[in-house]
Parts: C-alpha cells; sequence; structure tokens
C-alpha cells in the first residue's frame, strides 16, 4: 500500500513539474532578435551652388556697376532709391552700406563728410556681425582719398611753408619792378630835366 502511494505521488509530482515547466516555458517571454538596422546613405551636403540664392535686385546692381565705374552721384542716388524701396533688412543695410561708401567717397566739404558718416554710423548700428554681404571692395574709393590726421598736419605745415616761401618770392618781385619803375621814372625826370635846361641856354 505505501508502494503504491509513494509511486503514485511521484507520478502526481512529475506530472506537477511537467505543467509547471510547461507553464513557465509558455509564459516566459520569448526574446525576439533586435529587427536589423538599415544604415541610411549619407545625405551628401549641399553645395553653395546647388543652393538656390535670390535674384539680385537690378537697381542695386546698377548701382554697383555706377559706384565702380566711378560715377559716384548716380551710384549714391541709385543705393538710396534701393533702400528705401528695400523689401527685407539685409537688402535694405546693403544699399545704405553702399550710399555710405559713395557719399564719404564724395565728401567735398565738412558738412557733406559728416552727413557721410551719419550714414555709416546708421549702418553701422544696424547691421549685425559679419554683415549682410556688404562688398568690402566699396572702400577701396575710400581709402584711395584717404589721409590719417598726422599726415594732413604734415601736408598742412608743408602747404603753409611752401605758401610762405611763395610769398616772399611775390613780394620780392613786386619790389623789382617797383624799384625798375622808379628808376625809369627818374630817367625820364633827368631827360626832361637836361632839355630844358638845354633850352634855357638859347
Amino acid at each position: 500500500m505505501d508502494i503504491q502511494c509513494r509511486s503514485g505521488m511521484r507520478i502526481v509530482l512529475a506530472a506537477v513539474a511537467a505543467m509547471a515547466v510547461g507553464l513557465f516555458s509558455g509564459c516566459a517571454p520569448i526574446a525576439s532578435p533586435p529587427p536589423p538596422v538599415t544604415a541610411s546613405p549619407p545625405v551628401a551636403p549641399q553645395s553653395r551652388e546647388e543652393t538656390p540664392r535670390p535674384a539680385e535686385d537690378p537697381g542695386y546692381l546698377d548701382a554697383v556697376s555706377a559706384f565702380q565705374s566711378g560715377d559716384m552721384e548716380r551710384a549714391a542716388s541709385l543705393f538710396e532709391q534701393v533702400s528705401q524701396a528695400a523689401l527685407d533688412e539685409p537688402s535694405r543695410r546693403r544699399a545704405l552700406y553702399g550710399l555710405a561708401c559713395a557719399r564719404l567717397t564724395m565728401a567735398q566739404d565738412e558738412k557733406e563728410l559728416a552727413k557721410a558718416r551719419s550714414l555709416w554710423e546708421t549702418w553701422r548700428a544696424e547691421s549685425p556681425p559679419g554683415g549682410d554681404g556688404e562688398d568690402p571692395k566699396f572702400m577701396a574709393g575710400i581709402l584711395s582719398q584717404y589721409r590719417p590726421a598726422f599726415l594732413v598736419k604734415d601736408i598742412k605745415a608743408a602747404c603753409d611753408k611752401e605758401c610762405d616761401k611763395r610769398l616772399l618770392e611775390k613780394e620780392e618781385e613786386v619790389r623789382r619792378i617797383i624799384q625798375r619803375q622808379v628808376q625809369a621814372l627818374e630817367e625820364i625826370h633827368r631827360e626832361i630835366q637836361e632839355k630844358k635846361k638845354g633850352l634855357s641856354n638859347y
């Protein structure tokens, strides 16, 4: 009897163990392999040529052409028109830069220079670091006429010295002319006196 009970118990335990193994294996998640990662092809960076750029304003191009040909009056007029009609800030500032350069190049007196500097300061105050595509070649016309303060002072001193020298030369020339004229008058006076003296002898 005990042997039968023990064998029965073993069978039950074996069945329970088999069921437990089956349950655990059925409930446990089966690890699936990760999905294959497909490497996306590298995206080639766009070159400057491939990046579409907005079309240049014809008025701005005309202003640049006038500036480069030395027609500063026309360049300034065109740059001013473009700066007033520009639809975006970068275009307006770029035209303002050209206008300031043209006015600085044209300045003939302190008043014109002050106005040109005011335009320049307006552009400088509004322009972001690096600017908006302003053409640095515009500065060539200004730098070709630029005279630093110390050089202007030296030129003025040299001019004053030269002017003083020329003034002395002119004064000396005038003195000689007057002296010759006085001598000529004295000579005429002597001739007249001699003629009078000759007539009185008759």
